[in-house]
Formats: structure tokens, sequence, C-alpha cells
């Protein structure tokens, strides 16, 4: 059995392609987490969900950056311990980088950017997968691999979600500093 937030994780990836979802659902587990390398494989998930959140988004800079990143690190990394096909990863990750580049390369020169094109990660435990399917009935989804079609919601889920805690812990530590 695979950790549950790790299933969600990949549900929202899949399914949903809620990217800022993985993001924030990854990154409680990556703070958490106090071996090393898992700490650098939870990373490079939400780095590779928030590269593809930022290219959904158009936002070049940004996914390079973090694709780029996950790029950087991926060899290294034990992808295999979470049901992931390495080999295949590093490749999806390698074309992905040089679509982004490619991408803001064209938005420079005034060219028409090509549609964006979902990234699927290459699950190779069937065990995990069928872990997925089993939590995707109970939560009355179906696992299914196509893009759903983009709302302004999903998009821009950054700028549009409640950020009065955050802000209130901000203003908390500066009074407190204070």
């Amino acid at each position: 059995m695979y950790n549950h937030d790790y299933v969600r994780y990949l549900i929202e990836f899949h399914v949903t392609r809620d990217w800022f979802e993985c993001h924030e659902i990854m990154e409680e587990m990556w703070k958490e987490e106090l071996d090393a390398d898992k700490r650098t494989l939870w990373l490079s998930l939400v780095r590779i969900a928030v590269g593809l959140y930022h290219e959904r988004r158009g936002n070049s800079k940004g996914a390079l950056k973090m694709l780029t990143l996950v790029q950087n690190d991926a060899k290294d990394l034990d992808w295999n311990s979470l049901g992931l096909d390495k080999e295949k990863l590093l490749v999806q990750i390698d074309r992905r980088v040089a679509k982004v580049k490619e991408d803001a390369e064209q938005s420079m020169q005034s060219e028409p950017i090509e549609a964006f094109e979902v990234m699927n990660l290459p699950i190779s435990d069937d065990r995990l997968l069928e872990q997925c399917k089993a939590q995707c009935l109970s939560e009355s989804l179906e696992w299914k691999l196509e893009p759903p079609i983009w709302s302004e919601e999903l998009i821009h889920r950054h700028s549009l979600r409640d950020r009065s805690e955050v802000i209130a812990a901000r203003h908390a530590a500066i009074q407190q500093r204070q």
C-alpha cells in the first residue's frame, strides 16, 4: 500500500489536473519528511506540479525554472520506490523542458504557441494503479487520463484562493518581531 496522500496527489495530477492542489498535498509531505532522499522525491513532485501549473497558465519562465530543477535532480532519485518508471519519467521531463524552452522562444517572437499538452506520470506498479482507481471509486471519480475542460478557476487557482489565514499569520509574525 502506498501513502494515502501520495495517492491523493496522483488523483489530482491525473484526474482533476488540479496541479495547485498537487502542490498543496505534496508540500505537506515534503515538509514533514525526515528522510533526505524521500524529501527530494516529494519536492520533485511538488516542482513537477508547479511547473505544469505555470506552463498551463503561459508562464514559461516559472515552468522552466521548476522543471529544470526536477531535471537536475531526477536522474539521482529512486522513482521506482514510488511505483514510477524512472527511465520514462526522465524522458518526459527532458521533453517537457525542451518544449517549454521552445514555447518561450515562440512567444518572444510573437509566434503562436502550440496548445498545452497534459502530462501523465509513468505509473509502473500495478498495485499503485489499482490503489488510485479504488480511491477514485470511493470519491465517485473516474480514473481517466484525459484532460478536462480547463476552467479559469483551475488555471488561476493560486490567485483566486482565500489567503486570509496566510495574511493573518504573516501579520501576527510581524507584530511578534516588533
